[in-house]
C-alpha cells in the first residue's frame, strides 16, 4: 500500500470515528431526556398542592391483622392490608359497624376478651389512632377524641357489639345495628385454621406465652413465606421529588457540605439529604407548600392528604408504602408519624426512629423528616425461627408484643424476622 492510499484510508477512518462519536452523544442526550420525562410522568399533574391526588373515599393500603372466630375454629392472617381483596368483606363489616355505632363508652378488659372468644371478627391496625382517622382508612367516620388499635365485632345473644382497645389499655364498647346473621354470613366465607392469641397459648407454650402481650397473634401451623428485600439509601433529590416539594428541578442553589450533606435552598425553604439517607425539609415564607386549597380540613382529611403528599416523595422504584402510626396535636400544629410496610409486613429501623414525620400548620407543610430508603423484592426467602424459640426469646421482655416484621439496620438487604416491641 503506497503513501497516498494510507492517507486516504486514514482520512475516511477519521470521518467515520467522528460520525460515530457524534451519534453516541445524541443517543446519550436522548436517553437523559427520556429518563427525566419518566421521572416527571410519575407525578399526577398539578395534584400535589391541590391535595386532590386521590379521592377521599379511596381505601388506604395499610397493614391489618385479623382473626375470624367461629364455633368451629379461627381463621387468622398477619399479612393482610386493607386494600387486599380477601379483606374486603371484613372491611365492609367494620365500616358498617363504625357508621352505625353510637359513641363508645368504657367497658372492662374481661368484656373485651370474652368477645374475642365468641363469634367475632378481630382487627389490629398496628397503631393506636383516633377513630376518625382509623375509620377513614376503610371509608367510615368516627370521633377524633377516642383512639383505638384493636377492634372486635362480636355477636352476643342475637346482638352485635363493637369493642375497642387502644395502646393505653383503655377498653370501650358500643352496640351496633348489625345483625348476628350478617356477621355469621361473613365469617362463614373464611376457612378455619389453627390460629391463636398469646393468651390462649399457655397450655401449649407455657410461661413463654404467658409473659408476652396477650394479643400477639400466631399462625401456629405454618409461618408465612416472606421474601428478602434489597435496601438502598437515597442520597440526593430526584427531579420528581424536587417537583413534589415545588423546588425547581434544575436549581443551581445547591451544594454539598463537608459532611456529605446535600443542601438545596429555595427562598426560605431548605431541603437536606444526609449521608445516612435521611431527608429533612423546612418550610417558610410565601412559597411554602400546601397540601390543600382548603383551610378547614378535618383531622382525618389532613392525615389522608399528608399521607398522599409524603407518598409522592418515596423513591420511584421502591415497593414499600407508608402507613400512619401516630398523631400529636397542639393549638399551633399537628404532627403525623409514619412507618413503612411491605405487603402488610411492617419495617422497623434499628435506631427506633419513625420512617417519616410531617408537621402541619393548617394545610401548610411546616417540616418533614424522612428516611429515604428504596426496597425491592428478591426471589429469595428467609427461614424464620420456630414459634417456640421466638416465644422463649420474647419472654425476656415481659408484656412485649411478638410479631413478624422486617428490621432495617442500614444494610443492603432486609430479611423477615420476629420483632419484639
Amino acid at each position: 500500500m503506497d503513501q497516498k492510499q494510507r492517507e486516504r484510508r486514514n482520512f475516511f477512518q477519521n470521518i467515520l470515528i467522528t460520525l460515530l462519536s457524534f451519534s453516541a452523544v445524541l443517543l446519550f442526550v436522548a436517553t437523559q431526556i427520556n429518563v427525566r420525562e419518566s421521572l416527571f410522568s410519575s407525578l399526577p399533574e398539578a395534584n400535589i398542592t391541590s391535595g386532590t391526588a386521590n379521592s377521599e373515599n379511596d381505601i388506604s393500603n395499610v397493614p391489618v391483622r385479623v382473626a375470624v372466630n367461629s364455633s368451629y375454629g379461627r381463621f387468622g392472617s398477619v399479612t393482610l392490608t386493607t386494600a387486599d381483596e380477601s379483606f374486603a368483606p371484613l372491611g365492609s363489616l367494620l365500616r358498617d359497624a363504625l357508621d352505625a355505632a353510637p359513641l363508645p363508652s368504657p367497658c372492662s378488659e374481661q368484656e373485651f376478651y370474652a368477645a374475642l372468644d365468641g363469634i367475632s371478627v378481630y382487627y389490629d391496625f398496628l397503631a393506636s389512632l383516633p377513630l376518625s382517622i382509623l375509620g377513614n382508612r376503610i371509608g367510615a367516620s368516627g370521633p377524633d377524641d377516642i383512639s383505638a388499635r384493636y377492634l372486635t365485632i362480636s355477636a352476643e345473644s342475637g346482638n352485635v357489639t363493637l369493642y375497642l382497645r387502644n395502646d393505653a389499655a383503655e377498653y370501650f364498647s358500643c352496640p351496633t345495628t348489625l345483625s348476628a346473621e350478617n356477621l355469621e354470613t361473613v365469617i362463614s366465607d373464611y376457612e378455619q385454621a389453627n390460629t391463636m392469641f398469646a393468651y390462649e397459648a399457655e397450655q401449649e407454650y407455657g410461661a413463654y406465652a404467658a409473659s408476652i402481650h396477650p394479643l400477639s397473634l400466631f399462625l401456629s401451623d405454618d409461618l408465612p413465606s416472606l421474601p428478602i428485600f434489597s435496601a438502598a439509601k437515597v442520597l440526593s433529590g430526584s427531579s420528581a421529588l424536587l417537583s413534589a416539594l415545588s423546588f425547581n428541578p434544575y436549581t443551581q442553589t445547591r451544594w454539598t457540605e463537608s459532611s456529605g450533606t446535600e443542601v438545596i435552598v429555595d427562598g426560605d425553604r431548605t431541603l437536606r439529604f444526609y449521608s445516612d439517607g435521611t431527608l429533612s425539609y423546612r418550610s417558610g415564607g410565601s412559597n411554602a407548600v400546601s397540601i390543600s386549597t382548603q383551610q378547614d380540613l378535618t383531622l382525618a382529611e389532613t392525615a389522608r392528604k399528608a399521607e398522599q403528599f409524603l407518598t409522592q416523595l418515596l423513591p420511584v422504584n421502591s415497593e414499600a408504602e407508608l402507613y400512619l402510626t401516630g398523631v400529636s396535636r397542639t393549638a399551633a400544629s399537628t404532627v403525623f408519624t409514619f412507618e413503612y410496610h411491605l405487603n402488610g409486613i411492617p419495617i422497623r429501623f434499628s435506631n427506633g426512629e419513625s420512617a417519616a414525620k410531617i408537621t402541619m400548620i393548617g394545610s401548610t407543610v411546616s417540616s418533614i423528616f424522612m428516611s429515604s430508603r428504596e426496597y425491592q423484592s428478591s426471589d429469595s426467602s428467609a427461614l424464620m425461627l420456630p414459634l417456640h424459640q421466638a416465644l422463649a426469646i420474647a419472654s425476656k421482655q415481659p408484656r412485649a408484643e411478638l410479631l413478624l416484621g422486617y428490621a432495617d439496620y442500614g444494610d443492603t438487604q432486609i430479611s423477615p424476622r420476629w420483632l419484639c416491641e
